[in-house]
């Protein structure tokens, strides 16, 4: 193996390690430049890649990494805001069931006490009537499920008889559930066409179930607001993508938005090194300079390595030229020797050729002569 291809990786790792190194320095300092300089407006608009662009570049970077910053902290924000609305409404959806559940029982004993008392006229008849009706149903349905367990039999009877007790208890089921209705119904009636709180245990009843109103409402109302706002969270997420995912883009969006302001640093660091000095002198200081010192000599490093590059490429390219050079010598004699070769033979074939022509002749000859002489 040519050791000389040795020694170029050896300096194109050089070339890399001084490259970075002085990138580091004009990154450093290209960032250093900026913050110093801070929104002062110092230098003309020029063409493209002048300081100006760059700081244009710059704050317009730094304005899009803010902004996507600023709407992570936002869908951050609403989605625990989401999560607290979530528990929030199923707390309050539990406490609304379960006090609709405790006003059906209030409006219910409150229709059982009124129905019970023999003076109440603020029922109508047929209530009464409706009542007397369900109660009758419930004790037929009770007394023949009670004639159906003592009844015995074989295995058969067994069997019919449990059949009989099962359509029983589903009656006996409707005609409760009917009762409790028609109780609730007229505790609700009631409550709803009075002025006047009645006395005893149905004054009691009425003040609970007005209590629970109240409740219920103010929950409705809570509610109802707690479901509007998380309508306008949901809005802000819209449908597109979840919250999640929309964070993933702009936190990596963020990421490359940091890097691209990494090569504005550069470049800025390569411009007041490498042409613009005067530009960037009202914000140099003394330790700049030994910096721009230490980069200008980083540079003239790698470009000594680079020559020395070419120059080992140059002198390979010289050994492959004069190794091609000798290979085409070589191709020219064996060539010659093959053109002698053939000039040899291209003599014996023209004398044979010769001699032919003038053995033809005499054939020839002898063809035509007078052989009778």
């Amino acid at each position: 193996m040519d050791e000389r291809k040795s020694v170029i990786r050896e300096l194109e790792e050089k070339k890399r390690a001084l490259a970075e190194t002085r990138n580091r320095l004009l990154t450093g300092l290209g960032e250093t430049l900026i913050q110093r300089i801070g929104d002062e407006a110092s230098f003309q608009e020029n063409p493209e890649g002048s300081p100006a662009v760059l700081l244009s570049e710059y704050r317009k970077i730094q304005e899009d990494i803010a902004e996507s910053s600023d709407a992570i902290k936002s869908l951050e924000a609403d989605i625990v805001r989401l999560k607290e609305l979530e528990e929030k409404i199923t707390a309050r959806e539990g406490e609304q069931s379960f006090l609709a559940e405790e006003l059906e029982q209030v409006h219910i004993r409150l229709g059982m006490t009124l129905l019970s008392t023999p003076d109440s006229n603020d029922l109508a008849a047929f209530v009464k009537q409706q009542e007397e009706s369900l109660l009758s149903k419930i004790t037929e349905h009770e007394k023949i499920l009670e004639e159906l367990e003592e009844q015995k039999g074989n295995f058969f009877s067994w069997l019919g008889k449990n059949a009989k007790i099962a359509v029983e208890k589903a009656f006996l089921s409707k005609s409760r559930s009917e009762l409790q209705k028609l109780y609730r119904s007229a505790g609700e009636e009631f409550l709803a066409g009075k002025t006047e709180i009645p006395e005893g245990d149905a004054a009691e009843y009425a003040k609970k179930a007005s209590e629970l109103k109240e409740h219920l409402l103010s929950l409705t109302e809570e509610l109802a607001e707690l479901k509007g706002e998380r309508r306008k969270i949901g809005g802000v997420f819209g449908s597109e993508s979840s919250p999640s995912r929309r964070i993933q883009g702009l936190q990596k969006n963020i990421v490359q938005r940091k890097k691209e302001i990494h090569v504005v640093y550069l470049n800025f660091g390569s411009l007041a090194a490498n042409g613009e000095k005067e530009s960037f002198s009202p914000f140099l200081k003394e330790e700049d300079l030994e910096l721009l010192k230490n980069a200008e000599s980083l540079a003239s490093e790698i470009a000594e390595a680079e020559l020395s590059v070419k120059k080992v490429k140059a002198a390979i390219n010289i050994d492959k030229e004069k190794a091609e050079i000798e290979k085409m010598k070589k191709a020219i004699l064996d060539q010659r020797r093959k053109i002698f070769v053939a000039e040899e033979a291209i003599t014996g074939y023209e004398k044979h050729i010769a001699e032919s022509e003038q053995y033809v002749e005499e054939l020839s000859a002898f063809i035509q002569g007078d052989h009778g002489s």
